[in-house]
């Protein structure tokens, strides 16, 4: 009696636990994105789908939303297969390294993403270290154009992002059974066949978070293409400013901020989907 009392006690209460969650949830986030869509059909008065309808037919809008999700799907996969690798070396290494290169990761975080993003115009500038080095190692003549290139902003958005793969992927490592590798290769199975058909399935869902988180900031980024990519590299985000700052247009702004909203949510819906079928499938077989 007294067991069942205290677990209806808890069930009772925890509504209440999660209450001021749901409220700064509400504050902060519901009643702001509620006011951007709401603008987006009221901007101006009685504007209906107008805002809708202008965007999706604007080659413009339509060419920077392609450059937004291209360059935040490269960037992810970059950044998953780097950043899970180097969460395999941490895996690896005795713990004295292990430390360093989990602060190697986290410095980053230690810096503001302006001075990121500047710093990385230092570096590929025409006389930037990058050059100079090819330069004194006699591999190239002349500076090679890498600033304001898409090479430029898959780079500095790669590295920027790369914690945000590591960190989940060396979550997932950790708590890996090291008697399943044992085990597996007990029963004949060689290092890269551990690896691959042990390994890289029980930490795959670590992966994937860390990939899920990349794109949604990634689809978010401003300063980094801004700083670092040229005209055919700039995101919806330097539109959706525009629309605000110089012609105070928040009906289109807030019709592209929207727009990009749902194709996150349809992108990430489809992807969560075809993964949990995958690993469904990896279980039952």
């Amino acid at each position: 009696m007294v067991t069942a009392r205290v677990r209806d006690g808890r069930s009772a209460a925890s509504p209440l636990l999660v209450m001021p969650l749901l409220t700064l949830l509400a504050i902060f986030f519901l009643i702001p994105l509620g006011t951007v869509v709401v603008r987006s059909f009221t901007y101006p008065a009685d504007a209906g789908l107008a805002n809708y309808v202008r965007v999706l037919t604007d080659p413009v809008s339509l060419q920077y939303a392609g450059n937004t999700f291209r360059m935040a799907l490269i960037v992810t996969v970059l950044a998953v297969i780097i950043g899970y690798f180097y969460a395999y070396a941490m895996y690896k290494s005795r713990p004295g390294w292990r430390i360093f290169l989990l602060f190697a990761a986290l410095l980053p975080f230690w810096t503001s993403l302006l001075v990121r993003s500047f710093a990385w115009t230092v570096i590929l500038r025409d006389t930037g270290i990058f050059n100079q080095l090819l330069i004194g190692l006699g591999l190239i003549d002349e500076p090679i154009p890498l600033l304001r290139t898409s090479f430029a902003v898959t780079v500095g958005m790669t590295q920027i992002l790369l914690p945000f793969v590591i960190l989940p992927c060396w979550a997932a490592m950790a708590r890996v059974d090291a008697g399943l590798l044992s085990a597996s290769r007990s029963l004949g199975a060689g290092p890269v066949a551990t690896f691959w058909r042990v390994f890289v399935p029980l930490t795959a869902p670590g992966a994937a978070a860390g990939a899920v988180l990349t794109f949604i900031l990634a689809v978010g980024y401003y300063i980094t293409p801004v700083l670092l990519g040229g005209p055919a590299d700039q995101p919806i985000a330097v539109l959706i400013e525009s629309a605000v700052q110089q012609r105070g247009d928040w009906g289109t702004a807030g019709a592209l901020a929207t727009l990009v909203l749902i194709a996150v949510v349809l992108l990430l819906a489809a992807g969560w989907g075809l993964l949990a079928r995958a690993f469904l499938s990896r279980k039952e077989a």
